[in-house]
């Protein structure tokens, strides 16, 4: 276990552990975008009916699920969104780390 870590998206991760880690996520964002595609255009309340009631019923659930800020097709695109945001970051720590060790490499060959 490395004594050095990074803090992404409220994790505290170890940076022997950030490969891992991102695969997690990837993982994670690939299962989130699955189940995106599968429900984004195909879920529709209809109407029961063609009276008032079940028409105004259908389209408020319709946009309770689509288009509300706190509706389910908003809250799958912010788990995207912090998904990938996390994915991003443990890459740029991944890199960052890296160039640090390489530099730090090159340091002790020169001497």
């Amino acid at each position: 276990m490395s004594k050095q870590y990074v803090r992404v998206g409220g994790w505290r991760i170890d940076l022997d552990q950030v490969p891992a880690a991102i695969k997690i996520f990837n993982d994670a964002l690939a299962n989130v975008e699955k189940a995106a595609a599968k429900t984004h255009d195909h879920v529709e309340a209809l109407p029961m009916g063609q009276d008032h009631v079940s028409v105004a019923l259908a389209a408020e659930v319709n946009k309770r699920h689509a288009t509300n800020p706190g509706s389910t097709r908003n809250a799958v695109k912010s788990l995207r969104d912090a998904l990938s945001a996390v994915v991003a970051q443990l890459e740029a720590a991944k890199r960052h780390y890296r160039r640090v060790e390489d530099a730090a490499g090159q340091g002790f060959r020169r001497g």
